[in-house]
């Protein structure tokens, strides 16, 4: 900006007094009238403003470069998942979700991120995967949505291959809540909609309700129809997860994969968060991805994963008990926690 106006400005008034040197040597020999003089001296400043707006049309154009490589990088990154061509009829129920040998890794990466994974969901049941971060927690939740392709290994819904059906009927099986869960900038009560336009208002209040929502909720002036602005900018931190959790709730899958749903809180609320979630889930099946260990308690089997490996798999009690995995994490969860107290 800085060099195309200055240079604008330059260029503009050695024209003009190029223009002013030679226009009065012409009138000093008596070639040219003193009035024609200030029309030669004016002429530049005019043709000037036809170019004024190029030094801004060359930002544009970087802009627009910059966005277009940007696309470009998209465009031409490699498809992490093929649709089939002739996708198979989705089952009515996806039970028994079953995992076996899953491999994956994502394109560029040098290590699988996920090494012969087994997993099994069954109606009602609900799971926690727990591990340090890059362990392959996300990785799971990425290929159970189909957003990418295992390498090896299976993966079946009611025994159906979910590579041959399409990626949206598994979605509509399988749902996500994941911890960058987007808010749009308008009312609580179209967010919730999303999920079911044609939910009614004692649906809507039940699910926000059952993620301990609406207390608050009644309490605000406008009610459902407070704006949230934009990305929940008016929310806070553990009141934005809880309505992505409303939201989850009422789409009704018939299983729920929650990845990390407490991330970025304060280790009070993502406690009190990941309890009302799993109150919330009862009875219904759940895949809960997280690194913290509280209220594990209530979950039906605890798998840990480690460098994308299975390596410990019980009830949280259990796993509690033995030496391993699974009570290093909980110590160090203890002790951060304590030095927080201190703090």
């Amino acid at each position: 900006t800085a060099l195309g106006d200055g240079l604008t400005a330059l260029i503009s008034g050695l024209t003009v007094a190029a223009a002013a040197l030679v226009g009065a040597q012409a009138v000093a020999t008596g070639r040219l009238g003193g009035v024609a003089l200030a029309v030669v001296i004016l002429t530049p400043l005019a043709a000037f403003e036809a170019v004024l707006g190029m030094p801004l049309a060359v930002q544009y154009r970087q802009r627009v470069c910059r966005s277009a490589e940007r696309v470009y990088e998209v465009l031409d990154a490699p498809v992490p998942v093929r649709e089939p061509g002739a996708p198979r009829q989705a089952p009515v129920s996806p039970f028994p979700l079953v995992v076996e040998g899953l491999t994956a890794r994502y394109a560029g990466q040098d290590r699988d991120a996920l090494a012969g994974m087994d997993l099994t969901l069954e109606r009602g049941r609900r799971t926690a995967v727990v591990g340090p971060s890059g362990s392959g927690k996300t990785t799971l939740a990425q290929v159970l949505l189909r957003f990418l392709d295992p390498d090896a290994g299976s993966y079946t819904l009611a025994g159906t291959d979910a590579r041959a059906l399409d990626g949206d009927d598994v979605r509509r099986l399988v749902g996500l809540c994941a911890q960058d869960a987007h808010l749009f900038n308008s009312s609580i009560r179209e967010n919730l909609l999303l999920a079911r336009k044609e939910a009614s208002e004692g649906e809507l209040r039940d699910a926000l309700g059952r993620a301990r929502l609406l207390d608050w909720a009644d309490g605000l002036p406008d009610g459902l129809d407070t704006l949230v602005g934009e990305h929940g900018a008016r929310l806070s931190g553990g009141q934005r997860q809880r309505l992505a959790l409303a939201r989850a709730l009422l789409a009704d899958f018939p299983v729920l994969v929650l990845d990390e749903p407490a991330e970025h809180l304060d280790l009070a609320t993502a406690d009190a968060l990941t309890a009302d979630l799993l109150a919330a889930t009862e009875g219904r099946t759940t895949l809960l991805i997280t690194h913290r260990l509280a209220g594990l308690e209530a979950v039906d089997e605890v798998v840990v994963l480690d460098a994308g490996r299975v390596v410990q798999r019980g009830t949280y009690a259990e796993l509690a008990a033995t030496d391993g995995p699974l009570r290093t994490m909980a110590r160090r969860e203890e002790e951060t926690e304590l030095l927080a107290a201190v703090r």
